[in-house]
């Protein structure tokens, strides 16, 4: 590994692809790689929690500390609607659409006050009965499992939520711990990924 051409590379990276590698890439750096990164980070004269995202990534966190991230996130306001009225939780929503010999199973994670998942699931199950059959054989026989599946999450929604939110802390943690003091930039965050359905 060429430390000085990394060093190089890293020097001719924009500030945002920087900012992204300190957020989200680090796990799988080298220490030394992970020293460079610091230290371009601190002569561009960039955020300073980048650095915290940094050490988040590269450090075993204590149950304690998985427990504050949990906390953070649940108490955002809701992504979907921006209200505070109840802690966010996560879900699995499902939908099938055929279109003849096409059949699209997709199921996403969200993020969400529990009245906007409530919502967010009642619209899918409704798309889903009424595009989900069309397709030959495959509708036929994936709209009644996600149908079926979708009022099993439901039953287990706590448990369910519990285990989507551990694993977005810990997949996210750069960016919480970027903007561990934006709550609008995090909401941002979740906004943008509960759109794009990329958790």
């Amino acid at each position: 590994m060429d430390l000085e051409q990394i060093k190089r590379n890293y020097a001719d990276f924009e500030d945002y692809k920087i900012e992204h590698l300190a957020k989200n890439d680090v796990c799988g750096l080298d220490a030394d790689v992970v020293q460079i990164l610091v230290e371009e980070i601190k002569k561009r004269g960039l955020d300073s929690n980048l650095i915290k995202a940094i050490e988040a990534q590269t450090k075993e966190f204590t149950e304690v500390e998985l427990s504050e991230l949990i906390s953070k996130i649940v108490n955002l306001p809701c992504p979907d609607c921006r209200r505070k009225s109840s802690p966010l939780m996560g879900a699995i929503i499902r939908t099938v659409r055929s279109y003849v010999l096409i059949t699209s199973y997709k199921k996403v994670l969200v993020i969400a006050c529990p009245e906007c998942l409530k919502k967010r699931r009642k619209e899918a199950m409704i798309l889903t009965s009424l595009l989900g059959w069309w397709g030959i054989p495959m509708g036929i026989f994936q709209t009644p499992i996600a149908l079926i599946a979708s009022l099993k999450d439901v039953k287990n929604q706590e448990m369910i939520s519990n285990q989507i939110i551990s694993s977005i802390a810990v997949k996210n943690i750069g960016e919480l711990k970027t903007n561990w003091d934006n709550e609008n930039e995090l909401v941002k965050y979740f906004i943008h990924k509960n759109e794009n359905e990329i958790w």
